[in-house]
């Protein structure tokens, strides 16, 4: 009974303890080495809720959850700390001198990081600042390429110039070009050998006209007439199988518009405010401001 009594006595003192009780818990674990422990007592300090009330406390609160978690291989983490850290106090270093190397090689690259990121985002401001400047009295018209969806149906890569894949394109033209050309040739030939049919003649010389028996028919016009429809009705069939993928695939990387970048052209003055139709609403409302 007493054991049970002394067991709740010391579970009500841990409830009853202030946020500076546990920092200070906290920060005795953090001296000791003992970084994973800190870590429990001191995040549930400041996340999801700040609950110390000293900004010193919480500037060393941020500080020891930094380097508990380097220490403890979590260097993702450490990085959100410290640069929590720098954003409530930009001037905190870490003193070479005192703390461990580890520790302030790790602090001073983020700080380095970050005053790379300030200097690249004065200059852009900088940047469009003087761009704005230049162009007082202009409007930014943003230049679109609108292209045919119906030229995606033209065979030859047709779909595929149009979409800027050149190479694709003259893959295309060749392999159609060359079964085309087979096509065509082989049926000109056809029709100039034998015509719109190929003549059978009688191999018996002596036969009467048209009295040739069946055995002695000759077939071999016949034969290479046939054989030559069987090529340009298969490199016919094979340009028709290639024309629609290069149409499918012309489709697939179809892009209705295209920008090609933006420039300034002279505000219009005169009554009427006159807008490019490429602009966006964004952009509009600028155009407005600047041509009233």
């Amino acid at each position: 009974m007493n054991l049970l009594s002394a067991a709740l006595f010391l579970a009500t003192l841990n409830i009853a303890s202030t946020p500076s009780q546990e920092f200070e818990r906290g920060r005795t674990a953090f001296l000791r080495g003992e970084y994973e422990r800190a870590v429990s007592i001191i995040h549930p300090l400041v996340y999801p809720d700040l609950r110390l009330e000293s900004e010193v406390d919480v500037l060393q609160a941020h500080r020891m959850l930094g380097v508990s978690y380097l220490f403890e291989n979590k260097q993702a983490e450490a990085r959100d700390e410290f640069r929590k850290l720098l954003e409530l106090a930009p001037d905190f270093r870490f003193d070479p001198l005192l703390d461990p190397y580890k520790v302030v090689e790790f602090f001073d690259g983020i700080v380095r990081e970050q005053q790379a990121q300030l200097g690249d985002i004065e200059t852009r401001l900088k940047k469009r600042e003087q761009e704005l400047n230049r162009h007082t009295g202009q409007i930014l018209e943003r230049r679109i390429e609108r292209r045919s969806y119906a030229i995606n149906f033209i065979p030859f890569g047709a779909g595929q110039f149009q979409n800027q894949q050149r190479a694709k394109g003259w893959a295309f033209f060749g392999v159609e070009a060359g079964l085309a050309s087979i096509s065509v040739a082989t049926f000109v030939t056809n029709f100039a050998l034998y015509g719109a049919a190929p003549t059978r003649t009688c191999l018996d010389a002596s036969a009467p006209a048209g009295m040739c028996p069946t055995s002695q028919i000759n077939h071999s016009d016949e034969n290479t007439s046939r054989k030559l429809l069987d090529v340009q009705v298969a490199t016919g069939a094979a340009f028709f199988v290639v024309a629609l993928w290069g149409m499918v695939d012309a489709f697939r990387n179809f892009r209705p518009e295209v920008p090609l970048g933006e420039t300034y052209v002279p505000a219009k003055t005169t009554g009427a405010w006159r807008l490019s139709p490429n602009l966006d609403s964004t952009t509009r409302g600028a155009a407005l401001a600047l041509t009233f």
